[in-house]
């Protein structure tokens, strides 16, 4: 793996393993609930072939989608019924951007995710070349909360 993550979230890099759980969470998932969860799906296997498989990102940043949950917060809908707990910190989150993230809600996890995402899909066709945006370095960050979220959802 090219690029550092906490103990806790190691569990995902091994390959396959954070879309197995993606997929299980998905069948267990019913409703509004499983269309969120298959719109991350889609988009943790874009975001995964740039960073793990080398594909480039203008390849698949057209792909990312945010409809399913831009749908679902114009109708109200209650990010927290994915898990209604605050996210519980590791002792490996201590000196990473994972421990501003403990005791926070699911639904601020998943405003987040999809945030960068939006911005993705924004920004980047008209900022591509610019060494400012740093963009796998964004790319990596976004999978980092994927991960975040699957083991928040999975406790």
């Amino acid at each position: 793996m090219s690029f550092f993550v906490p103990e806790a979230l190691s569990i995902f890099s091994s390959a396959g393993t954070a879309l197995q759980a993606l997929v299980e969470w998905r069948k267990s998932a019913r409703g509004d609930a499983r269309a969120i969860v298959m719109e991350l799906e889609d988009n943790y296997i874009y975001l995964k072939m740039v960073v793990f498989d080398g594909v480039p990102l203008e390849k698949v940043v057209q792909d990312l989608t945010t409809a399913e949950y831009k749908r679902l917060a114009h109708e109200g809908y209650n990010f927290n019924n994915l898990k209604r707990q605050k996210i519980q910190g590791d002792p490996s989150f201590a000196g990473t951007q994972m421990v501003s993230w403990v005791g926070k809600s699911t639904e601020e996890l998943i405003d987040s995710i999809y945030k960068k995402i939006n911005e993705f899909k924004i920004l980047y066709p008209h900022n591509k070349d610019s060494d400012k945006y740093r963009w796998n370095v964004r790319v990596k960050n976004i999978i980092k909360l994927i991960w975040l979220l699957l083991k928040h959802v999975q406790t």
